[in-house]
């Protein structure tokens, strides 16, 4: 029995080390490179990585064998940052704002170069993009990223962006640092961040940065609504000044 309790203590261990090696500078990693890392044989880190992977700790982009943390532990976010306060005020701003716009509300922070879903409420309309607790989208042509890209001086952000090019997905989105910086400066002095289908043909989003305590994580809230529901966009950002005017006062 105590040998059954030391091996199940030691893959445990393994298992907290292997997710510690994710970062802001190491946000995808290879089994390689996690066995090189932590000195162990790489049958090793297969077993484990596939037990991370099917309870969700760890995810497998499409299409690659690289590694990253999965919605399991961004599911683990929510309860970690209740003590801030901001949790379940901002969700309830998420509610009030779907129920004002009709439109869906989102909360997100930023995890090195990406923007990574918190919560959702959905709006009224059937035809509404939802975004998954977990999700992981580039911060250079998402409202959300260049909100909270643009809490950070221009050193932090290229060090998280790097100076380009960035990937296109479509063709109004900001492939280079001049584009991205201006966009970033004109965040910075409204307030108020705009995607108009960068990230996705027919989708655009308003977003705001919250409040955020010194040296802790940024956190914004969106609304995003397909371009043919796209006039409403000045009650909008009208909507996500006064939540961040609430989230001050508290």
């Amino acid at each position: 029995m105590s040998e059954s309790r030391d091996a199940g203590s030691r893959t445990l261990s393994r298992g907290l080390a292997i997710l510690r090696l994710f970062d802001d500078e190491h946000p995808e990693l290879t089994q390689s490179e996690i066995a090189e890392s932590l000195d162990l044989p790489l049958p090793t880190v297969h077993r484990l990585c596939a037990t991370l992977v099917a309870e969700g700790f760890l995810a497998r982009p499409a299409g690659t064998r690289r590694l990253r943390l999965g919605p399991q532990i961004v599911r683990m976010v929510g309860p970690l940052i209740e003590g801030m306060g901001m949790s379940e005020a901002a969700r309830a701003i998420l509610r009030r704002l779907a129920e004002q716009t009709g439109e869906t509300a989102n909360l997100a922070t930023l995890v090195g170069n990406e923007v990574v879903y918190l919560d959702s409420a959905p709006g009224r309309h059937l035809l509404s993009p939802r975004a998954e607790p977990g999700l992981r989208v580039p911060a250079h042509c998402t409202a959300l990223g260049k909100c909270l890209l643009a809490q950070l001086p221009d050193e932090e952000v290229l060090k998280l962006v790097g100076k380009g090019p960035y990937e296109r997905l479509t063709d109004a989105t900001h492939t280079t640092w001049p584009q991205l910086g201006k966009a970033l400066g004109e965040v910075r002095e409204d307030g108020i961040s705009r995607s108009f289908e960068e990230y996705e043909v027919g989708l655009v989003s308003f977003a705001v940065a919250l409040p955020a305590a010194p040296d802790g994580p940024l956190f914004g809230i969106s609304v995003s609504l397909p371009t043919s529901r796209a006039g409403q966009q000045s009650e909008i950002e009208q909507r996500l000044r006064a939540a961040t005017a609430v989230l001050r006062r508290r």
